[in-house]
C-alpha cells in the first residue's frame, strides 16, 4: 500500500489526521451532494456554483470532526446552509435589481436639454486648433465615425490615424488650458464662460 493511499484510507471510526473524515466523505459522496443541491436549486450554473461553494466551505473548515459519522452529519448541516446563503444572497440580488429598475434614470435627450448654458471654452479651443486636427476630433470623437472608414479617407493606416490623433486630443487639451484655466483643469462645470 502506497504512503499517499495509506494516508487518505479512513480505517474504523477516527480518521489519522484531522478532516481526512471530511475530505473521504466529500470524495465519497460527490455525486449525492450535488445531486440534492441541482435538485434544491433551478438553475444548474447556480447548482454547480453552490455546491463548489459547499467543497471549499467544508475544506476550509478547522473545526470539522474527525470521525466518518460526525463528518456525514457535519456536512449536511454544512451543506444546507450553503443553500440557504445562496438563496439569500440571490434574493439580495434581486432586490438590488429591481431597485435600480425603479429608481429614475435621465436619457440622454433629458442631458441633451438641460437648461444650464454649454461651457464654450472647448468650442472655441477647438476653433482655435489646426483645420486637420480640428476636423479630426469632430469626426472622430464628435461625430463617432468608424477609425477604419476615416482611416481610408485620409489615406493612412489606423495606427497611423490613432497617433494623429492622439495629438489632436493634446493640442485641444493645450488649447483648452490657454482659453481657460479652470476648463483647463477639468473643472468644466464651475466655468464661468
Amino acid at each position: 500500500m502506497s504512503v499517499h493511499h495509506a494516508a487518505t484510507t479512513v480505517s474504523g471510526a477516527a480518521c489519522r489526521e484531522p478532516a481526512t473524515a471530511v475530505h473521504h466523505c466529500l470524495v465519497e459522496h460527490r455525486r449525492d451532494y450535488l445531486r440534492y443541491v441541482r435538485g434544491r436549486l433551478s438553475s444548474p450554473d447556480e447548482a454547480d456554483d453552490a455546491f463548489q461553494d459547499f467543497c471549499v466551505r467544508a475544506i476550509r473548515c478547522a473545526g470539522a470532526p474527525d470521525d466518518l459519522p460526525g463528518a456525514r452529519a457535519w456536512l449536511r448541516c454544512v451543506l444546507r446552509s450553503t443553500i440557504v446563503d445562496h438563496y439569500r444572497r440571490r434574493a439580495a440580488r434581486r432586490r438590488g435589481e429591481d431597485a435600480y429598475r425603479l429608481e429614475p434614470h435621465e436619457t440622454q435627450a433629458e442631458l441633451a436639454s438641460d437648461d444650464a448654458p454649454a461651457c464654450r471654452c472647448v468650442a472655441v479651443a477647438l476653433a482655435g486648433l489646426r483645420p486637420d486636427q480640428a476636423e479630426l476630433l469632430r469626426r472622430l470623437d464628435l461625430d463617432e465615425e468608424p477609425r477604419s472608414a476615416v482611416a481610408n479617407d485620409e489615406g493612412v493606416t489606423v495606427n497611423a490615424l490613432g497617433v494623429r490623433l492622439h495629438r489632436a486630443r493634446h493640442a485641444l487639451r493645450t488649447a483648452i488650458g490657454d482659453v481657460c484655466a479652470t476648463c483647463g483643469e477639468g473643472r468644466f462645470a464651475e466655468c464661468d464662460c
